[in-house]
């Protein structure tokens, strides 16, 4: 019988308008959903009961489970980019399965998109109430899924043991390819259940053997949890999350089913049932979302990355007086870079150069000037709330506890920001205005055309430009330029860069090994950093050229920078438009707040994603409000 002659048998119309009447319940809260869904269960059993045993019946009889048991919800083996590219194809065109597929049996009961929301709230009590009326299932039928169950367990199984001696990992963990292993000893310990078919009878099960299988999963799963804390510390890879991810996803799978299989007690084997019927109908409706995909599989590098950020973003808090006026001269020091860098940036674009050519000078420009910034110590104060996001998000605790250190930390943030922004304009500000004017007064030379001041200020104006969507854009970049920071500083620790520069052979060759020591700890230290900067620096350097380029109004605003060029363009100035000069005044300073404000809540709410925290809740917890 196949799947459409099944439709038209049975239509399950009142089956449906249960669950249809489930979906419906309008309740939050999990208790109150339960109650409301026994009630209904209560009023209509009568009614389904036999569609319920109907459905069950042809369910058995005619799907194929092997595939669902072994696939369902679990990554395929190409790796990372090619599961998304595959996600992206098959929700454009769906992929084309066999009529006896277990999916189609799940798309016809449970079309809605998010039915596993509310399948994943119903009680084990209620699932007992649905299984217990489920009634008539020959043996035969029985038998069926239990082979396939098997087949199920040897595939996944395989695929586990696979996974288990991977280079990625027996690079890590050299013995865990050892045949004394626990996936070795798994697949042995299944083929052995699998062999002997009176050990598949739940009144038959050998006790000491599904011990064994139990303790051998156990050890694996230890396993790999050893390895995310080694993570912790040593770094990790898209790669080496994803084959993570597939090797939990297996083990998870394989537990369930070998409950399924070799559990005596009939109520344990209806709650396992239950959680495997959540995950296969989850699976299905989520199997091309690949919003939820890149979601759950990169949470960890995330960490990763958010931690290397929070250790950089405690060097810019200042807790006491004498940690903010050091913050307070870094940020000056920091302040005569900039002034440098406009002034070198003006230099470039009297040159007339080609737009590409032209944005390149400027992108290197920017880009050398912040890693001088940073090796000088010096403090940019745009780039630290990409850092201090992380930090603040490393200190606040699980998502029930209040933490008042992370409420501190929030006000020693802003008051090191304030500190470090004063600390950038008192420079940039009147060392621009001094520089210019002196310029015009000893050689009668203006840095800013008449022109091209005017075109400053009118770029800056509140009213007159979109300066403050070009500082919203800023400080996604700036953001961005943090997340690249943390990301080359993992793949620093990951890839063991330190190590390969100090045994370097040419290295070897003309250095002794305290200095080559010194070099390996300089990059350790400093390539996130570097690179993140001059990411940084082409990002700000080419974006003007690159809208300008393509015809799109693409550019940016940053507060240090605009403040360079407002207090050249002064120099140029008529007093008596007073009032026009304060708006512009104003509007760098509203550039500012927006590039700092944008910056920090984008790596605030991806430092609360990398664990597991809501970004709301987060804040709640931080001024102490339930």
């Amino acid at each position: 019988m196949n799947i459409e002659t099944v439709k038209i048998e049975g239509n399950y119309l009142k089956l449906k308008q249960f669950i249809d009447s489930i979906r419906k319940l309008n309740s939050s809260d999990v208790n109150e959903f339960n109650t409301l869904f026994y009630e209904k269960w209560e009023e209509q059993k009568h009614l389904i009961k036999d569609e319920l045993n109907q459905y069950t019946i042809n369910l058995l009889q005619n799907a194929f489970f092997v595939n669902a048991f072994a696939a369902y919800g679990i990554n395929g083996s190409n790796g990372f980019f090619s599961e998304i590219t595959a996600k992206l194809k098959h929700k454009i065109l769906p992929l084309g399965l066999p009529e006896e597929e277990l999916s189609h049996f799940i798309i016809d009961l449970f079309g809605e998109a998010k039915d596993y929301v509310w399948l994943n709230k119903v009680s084990l009590i209620n699932w007992h109430h649905i299984f217990s009326n489920i009634e008539n299932i020959d043996a035969k039928v029985h038998q069926k899924l239990q082979l396939q169950i098997c087949n199920s367990l040897t595939i996944l199984c395989n695929r586990l043991t696979n996974l288990g001696i991977d280079p990625s990992l027996s690079a890590k963990f050299p013995t865990i390819d050892d045949l004394g292993s626990p996936f070795f000893n798994l697949n042995n310990q299944i083929d052995i259940a699998i062999t002997n078919s009176t050990k598949l009878s739940s009144e038959n099960v050998d006790e000491k053997l599904f011990d064994q299988i139990k303790l051998s999963i156990d050890e694996i799963e230890n396993l790999f949890i050893t390895i995310q804390e080694d993570i912790k510390e040593s770094g990790t890879s898209l790669n080496l999350i994803f084959l993570l991810k597939r090797a939990q996803q297996h083990i998870k799978r394989i537990k369930l089913l070998t409950l399924i299989l070799l559990n005596k007690n009939k109520d344990e084997g209806s709650i396992y049932t239950s959680k495997l019927i959540v995950e296969l109908v989850e699976a299905e409706q989520l199997k091309n979302n690949i919003n939820y995909f890149f979601r759950t599989h990169t949470q960890l590098l995330a960490f990763r990355i958010v931690s290397h950020t929070s250790k950089k973003g405690e060097d810019y808090i200042g807790s006491s007086k004498k940690e903010n006026k050091a913050l307070f001269r870094s940020a000056m020091g920091g302040g005569l870079i900039v002034v440098l860098l406009v002034f070198i940036k003006h230099f470039i674009h009297q040159l007339h150069f080609s737009l590409f050519f032209e944005g390149l000078l400027f992108g290197l420009n920017y880009g050398l000037g912040f890693v001088a910034m940073h090796l000088l110590h010096f403090t940019l104060a745009t780039k630290q709330p990409a850092l201090t996001a992380s930090y603040i998000a490393e200190n606040i605790g699980q998502k029930d506890e209040v933490n008042t250190k992370s409420r501190n930390v929030f006000i020693q943030i802003i008051r090191s920001q304030l500190v470090s922004l004063m600390g950038n304009l008192v420079v940039v500000i009147p060392i621009c205005f001094i520089t210019s004017y002196l310029i015009l007064e000893i050689w009668d030379t203006k840095i800013f055309s008449d022109n091209q001041a005017k075109s400053a200020l009118f770029s800056n104006h509140l009213f007159y430009s979109l300066s403050l969507f070009y500082a919203l854009i800023t400080g996604i970049l700036l953001s961005l330029s943090g997340i690249v920071t943390g990301y080359i500083d993992n793949k620093v620790i990951y890839s063991h860069i330190a190590l390969r520069i100090e045994n370097h052979p040419n290295i070897i060759r003309k250095y002794t090994i305290e200095k080559r020591k010194k070099i390996a700890a300089f990059f350790e230290k400093n390539l996130g950093a570097i690179i993140g900067n001059l990411f940084l620096g082409f990002s700000l350097g080419m974006a003007g050229n690159f809208g300008e380029f393509i015809g799109i109004p693409y550019d940016i605003r940053h507060i240090t920078i605009s403040a360079g060029n407002f207090s050249i363009a002064l120099v140029n100035m008529h007093w008596q438009d007073l009032a026009f000069v304060l708006t512009v005044f104003t509007t760098v300073i509203l550039i500012g707040f927006i590039n700092i404000i944008v910056s920090f809540l984008i790596s605030f709410i991806l430092a609360c994603s990398s664990r597991g925290l809501s970004w709301k809740q987060s804040i709640k917890l931080i001024f102490n409000r339930s």
